[in-house]
């Protein structure tokens, strides 16, 4: 009986949250990317080069272990680290 009681209270209280692996800049690059922004519209946006951007896309995906932006955008959501 404690057993099924303990399941089902971890059922409803659901699973731990993971805390964030993405820096807000880079939650912030990825968002804009999702909303259709090119790097160099998400540079001029932030005001910072698009180099930056490129680098932080690029290191969303090594957290995510996503192949490209769009596969990080989609991880993202899916993990729900960032809403559009």
């Amino acid at each position: 009986m404690a057993m099924y009681a303990f399941e089902r209270a971890r059922l409803v209280v659901g699973p731990s949250p993971r805390p964030n692996p993405l820096t807000p800049r880079e939650r912030e690059a990825l968002r804009w990317a999702a909303l259709g922004k090119s790097a160099a519209d998400i540079g001029e946006i932030l005001g910072v080069t698009e180099r930056t951007i490129t680098a932080h896309i690029g290191s969303a995906c090594a957290k995510l272990s996503a192949a490209n932006k769009t596969h990080a955008v989609a991880r993202a959501l899916q993990h729900r680290l960032i809403e559009i």
